[in-house]
């Protein structure tokens, strides 16, 4: 069954507005907003900021399991990736997986956001997550020195693959996940091109 037929045999409301039939209404979608995050020794550049429509969607789909809102998110990353330049890239390079929120959720967001984005962008690059080294506590409920140590040498690459990496991230709070990708792709002696974020919700610089 499509998702048109769903939305009218099962409607919902939409995320942003409250209203019905469909999980995002057109004129909810967020607008983009591209930009260039600074504090990095590379370029790294996010979609959106964190917060309004894109906000909620976020929310909806990491925290209610919304899968609906893939989609939008997707094409929003879609969109940021098709800005640059994958031309020397030849992998994705992704967060380790939290085992726990993937128990609660049943799919592990930047992963399934990458891989459905490169798909839209018609992106030939390979998706690799990072491996864990050790256990990490929720980010969530950590500031910004404590999520430092928290993620710090707590994942690896577990290969060196060929050619440059892009490294991405659904949500940047304090760029420290984002420093533990580029400290583990530095130790495996990759090259990073650039990074990309769905969201920046604040700069921490």
């Amino acid at each position: 069954m499509s998702l048109t037929l769903l939305d009218l045999v099962l409607p919902s409301n939409c995320i942003v507005c409250g209203r019905k039939p469909k999980p995002i209404c057109p004129t909810c979608q967020p607008k983009a907003d591209f930009a260039e995050v600074e504090g990095f020794g590379f370029p790294v550049f996010h979609a959106h900021q964190h917060h309004g429509p894109i906000e909620k969607l976020i929310s909806g789909y990491k925290d209610q399991q919304l899968t609906s809102l893939e989609k939008t998110l997707a094409e929003s990353v879609a969109q940021l990736f098709s800005r640059l330049d994958f031309s020397e890239v030849s992998t994705l390079v992704l967060p380790a997986r939290n085992t726990k929120n993937f128990r609660k959720r049943g799919f592990d967001p930047a992963k399934s956001l990458a891989q459905r984005a490169l798909r839209v962008a018609k992106l030939d690059v390979q998706v690799v997550q990072l491996t864990s080294v050790r256990a990490r506590q929720d980010q969530r409920v950590l500031g910004r020195e404590e999520r430092a140590r928290n993620v710090y040498g707590s994942m690896r690459l577990p290969y060196t693959p060929r050619g440059k990496l892009a490294l991405f991230d659904d949500v940047m709070t304090t760029g420290s996940t984002f420093s533990e990708l580029a400290r583990a792709c530095e130790v495996a002696e990759a090259k990073v091109a650039f990074g990309c974020v769905l969201a920046q919700r604040f700069t921490q610089f």
